[in-house]
């Protein structure tokens, strides 16, 4: 297992802790390539708040050719194009960042580019312990868990496939793009929401349902109607969308007017179109 520190503005944080990405510059490749599953990452924001905010594990790499940062965004083309997926360990809440944020300066920790690889045994124990002080964790317990070496990765499923999709269509489209997004004890596949609106509620609610339990999908969609009253969408395989569509004259009759019923190869089809789309006006300059 390696350790690496992130920097980043508060903007970008604030982007990186929603969506649990972050992601680095082309002149930050062999560090990326480097980078592995079960890494320990250490999240450090610039001024105003110059600390570390919070701890992380890195889940999966990916590359990534739309716009997601607000300077991304801004400038209307990808700056950041190598990116990974972490899982949170520990976070300060936000508006506690600049007040509790752990101070680092002494310890030689590297916070000038976006990530920072920490080489030295006895400056990562040091920090750790600062960090399990600061925040009564118990962080110097965990490290060892990654030591091994990862499993080679798994062939990705249909079912993620097509969530990874669903979710760079939203981002095209300008929306915040999140996949397994949970809340009030229910987790949704896909959702999308404003983006740049504090506290945007998601608008378009997709379940991806490949073989299992259709009404597992169809309460989920159901609970996001009574929540949000979003768009509702179903990706699934044409005997799932038979028994949907069953289903939706008796117990989820309310949501039968919202709910799109979508085959899995039209998302396939569309996700083409965007992306081509996307890449061609990026050559020429009109996006």
């Amino acid at each position: 297992m390696r350790f690496w520190t992130l920097t980043g503005d508060m903007e970008n944080w604030e982007r990186a802790i929603s969506s649990s990405v972050w992601g680095v510059r082309e002149g930050r490749k062999n560090l990326w390539d480097r980078l592995e599953v079960g890494d320990m990452l250490f999240f450090y924001i610039k001024k105003p708040v110059s600390g570390i905010v919070g701890t992380g594990r890195v889940i999966r790499k990916f590359e990534q050719k739309t716009p997601f940062w607000a300077d991304e965004v801004r400038e209307n083309k990808v700056i950041y194009p190598y990116r990974f997926e972490f899982k949170i360990d520990y976070i300060i809440p936000q508006t506690r960042w600049r007040d509790d944020a752990v101070k680092i300066q002494d310890l030689g920790v590297g916070v000038i580019g976006g990530m920072n690889p920490l080489t030295n045994e006895d400056t990562v124990k040091s920090l750790i312990t600062r960090l399990d002080k600061s925040w009564n964790t118990t962080l110097s317990l965990r490290p060892e868990e990654g030591l091994e070496k990862p499993e080679k990765a798994k062939p990705v499923n249909l079912h993620d496939e097509i969530k990874q999709k669903l979710k760079e269509i939203g981002e095209i489209e300008g929306w915040l793009s999140e996949i397994e997004y949970r809340t009030s004890g229910y987790q949704f596949d896909v959702v999308w929401r404003k983006a740049n609106v504090s506290g945007a509620v998601p608008r378009y609610v997709f379940e991806v349902q490949i073989g299992g339990d259709i009404k597992h999908a169809l309460t989920n969609l159901k609970h996001a109607f009574d929540l949000w009253e979003p768009k509702l969408f179903l990706i699934a395989q044409e005997e799932d969308i038979q028994k949907a569509n069953e289903l939706m004259e008796g117990a989820f009759h309310e949501i039968r007017g919202n709910l799109k019923l979508i085959q899995i190869e039209k998302i396939k089809e569309l996700h083409e179109i965007q992306i081509k789309d996307f890449k061609l006006k990026s050559e020429i300059g009109i996006v």
